[in-house]
């Protein structure tokens, strides 16, 4: 049975290779000791940024340009509180590779008069999309060192706006990008932000109106108020039966607004509310345009569907329109297929029922659905404390054996992460005996490894992790296993550095093979993770390494800061030379992550992120 490796885990190993290093120890006087680390940290810092030039000048070896303008990018943000000027070029560099790309394109319009296929307009479509993201992520990051030159380099790099896409909405375009800059400007400036909000909403509404008022409301509850008025402004003017994004916007605002004891009591499932201030006046003028469009002939389907969501504003400011508006949803829901009937029941279960009314939910449902209904089911569980009665309901309600097992697996698991998220040590240690999975398990006991270490028990930390690495097996191409070794391996990192050497040394190796394997089978049945021979470093994979890096990143920081060369000697095992090029931007990110952290060191009571 031949076994295709997930692109996931072969990027995911790039996180153990900045394990490799040996801690250095002496013993010193006080003065000599402080001298000497201070000389460390100089030389360390020099060599640092020369690795992130040696980056950005590899960078332009590179066959694809996404990969090109991922690494300009990352590398232009590491310089940027060194040399700003160098990393406005960096990315001015990676913008040029955008506007190539974007000028090879033909977005619009029929080709040499001849009317487009079907095909051939999903293909501009996709191009556009593939355009319009590489842009968006390099204007965040910029946006966050300097706003104006966000907005330069916007300007300089236009896009031909698509054509309008089937149920009124159009791809995203230049003015959500504008959106999307004033949101990380946010953070900085609400003033600023506040202004490029409303020259932005000027030209139109969008969805990422929302996530800029979100971000405004975070950083000046009083300036992201002054913006919901001028969106409920730009709200009137709009037919919200024919208009998805007025309709959508207009329920998301008084979904917002909404305080934890305005709506039912398990609205403590949908997560932390913005609490965004609105008047009654406001909210009343929503309640209007919502109902009214509801009611109408032509209503658009998205604004019944979501009418529940906003039913609590609706018996307070319009009582008088419950009854017919049931009436109307009755008959709309008549209309809808089996499929969107049960989106509907998901949905509404989801956000107000229980853990077991989720689990009853999940019974009903096709098999691609049912896992992430489960999921929630555990999660809304274990984050109200409602575990044991969720445990009875499986073993009382679930008749099948293999699938009991695996809902217990999940929930036991649940409770575990929990407990490592809260630093529960004591809780940690009692419910271990219950995770069958031992993958699972010896992830935990790293875990609690590393909480031993930071209070000086080493032998007992040591013992422990002895103890999970005999659980986990070397499988790159099992996300399980690979979390495991991540977790073994950062936590031997802190407790004995020379067993995560080892561990690193032996997991590159094998991972050359599994990316050797790779590239062979996509040459055959395509992946998705290989473009013209070169792994694609850009694409969603990497979220999972950059999730690992924060969470590793101080033990990396300690062993890249005790050896930095055996560390970049141990980026270059890698066979391929894009990934050479990751691991080595991996390290300096988390370098200069904690670069003006206090150091961490075995037995420290510091906390990691």
């Amino acid at each position: 049975m031949r076994t295709k490796p997930k692109s996931w885990s072969v990027l995911a190993v790039l996180t153990l290779l900045v394990f490799c290093a040996f801690p250095v120890c002496g013993q010193l006087g006080d003065k000599e000791k402080a001298e000497q680390e201070q000389k460390q940290k100089q030389e360390l810092e020099r060599k640092t940024f020369v690795l992130i030039d040696d980056i950005a000048t590899s960078a332009l070896s590179l066959k694809l340009p996404e990969n090109r303008i991922y690494v300009l990018t990352a590398t232009a943000d590491l310089l940027w509180e060194h040399d700003e000027s160098h990393a406005k070029n960096l990315f001015w560099d990676a913008l040029n590779v955008i506007n190539l790309i974007n000028n090879s394109s033909s977005i619009n319009g029929d080709k040499d008069g001849k009317k487009l296929t079907n095909k051939e307009r999903q293909q501009q479509l996709q191009q556009y999309y593939s355009v319009y993201s590489l842009r968006l992520g390099l204007l965040q990051r910029v946006a966050r060192r300097d706003p104006q030159l966000a907005l330069e380099m916007l300007r300089s790099s236009r896009q031909v706006p698509m054509d309008q896409l089937p149920g009124g909405l159009s791809p995203p375009d230049d003015r959500e990008l504008e959106q999307q800059i004033a949101a990380e400007v946010a953070a900085r400036d609400p003033e600023r932000a506040l202004e490029l909000a409303r020259e932005s909403l000027n030209k139109g509404l969008s969805y990422q109106i929302f996530q800029l008022l979100f971000r405004l409301n975070q950083r000046d509850a009083k300036a992201g108020s002054a913006f919901a008025g001028d969106i409920i402004e730009k709200i009137r003017g709009r037919n919200l039966s024919t208009d998805p994004y007025a309709a959508q916007l207009a329920v998301s605002l008084l979904g917002i607004s909404r305080t934890r004891d305005e709506g039912p009591e398990k609205n403590a499932n949908r997560g932390p509310l913005l609490s965004l201030k609105l008047e009654p006046e406001q909210k009343r003028v929503l309640v209007d345009l919502i109902t009214n469009a509801a009611l109408a002939g032509s209503a658009n389907a998205n604004v019944l569907y979501n009418i529940d969501d906003v039913m609590p504003e609706i018996e307070q400011f319009a009582p008088e329109r419950i009854a017919l508006l049931k009436r109307k949803l009755a008959a709309f829901n008549q209309t809808l297929n089996s499929q969107q009937k049960s989106s509907l029941e998901y949905r509404s279960t989801v956000q107000n029922g229980s853990p077991e009314d989720m689990l009853k939910l999940a019974n009903r449902v096709d098999d691609e659905n049912r896992g992430w209904i489960q999921e929630q089911a555990i999660a809304t569980a274990v984050a109200n404390k409602r575990t044991d009665s969720l445990r009875s309901f499986i073993n009382a309600e679930v008749s099948d054996e293999g699938r009991r097992k695996e809902l217990l697996d999940q929930l036991d698991a649940g409770e575990l992460e929990y407990a490592v998220y809260k630093s529960d040590v004591t809780e940690m240690r009692k419910l271990l005996p219950r995770i069958r999975r031992r993958e699972v398990r010896a992830q935990a006991m790293a875990e609690i490894a590393i909480k031993l270490e930071r209070k000086g028990e080493h032998e007992e930390a040591l013992k422990l992790l002895d103890e999970a690495q005999t659980m986990i097996k070397n499988d790159l191409t099992s996300e399980s296993q690979t979390n495991a070794l991540l977790a073994l391996t950062a936590a031997y990192a802190l407790v004995e550095p020379s067993r995560a050497f080892t561990i690193v040394e032996r997991t590159i190796d094998e991972a050359n093979d599994e990316i050797a394997k790779a590239l062979f089978w996509d040459k055959i049945v395509s992946s998705g993770a290989v473009k013209k021979g070169e792994l694609r470093l850009a694409q969603s994979g990497m979220v999972p390494i950059d999730f690992a890096l924060f969470k590793f990143g101080d033990a990396v920081s300690i062993l890249a800061r005790a050896d930095f060369d055996r560390t970049r000697a141990a980026a270059d095992r890698f066979q391929r030379y894009e990934l050479r090029l990751m691991a080595r931007l991996l390290l300096v990110q988390a370098l200069l992550r904690t670069r003006n952290s206090p150091s961490l060191v075995p037995g420290s009571t510091t906390e990691g992120p």
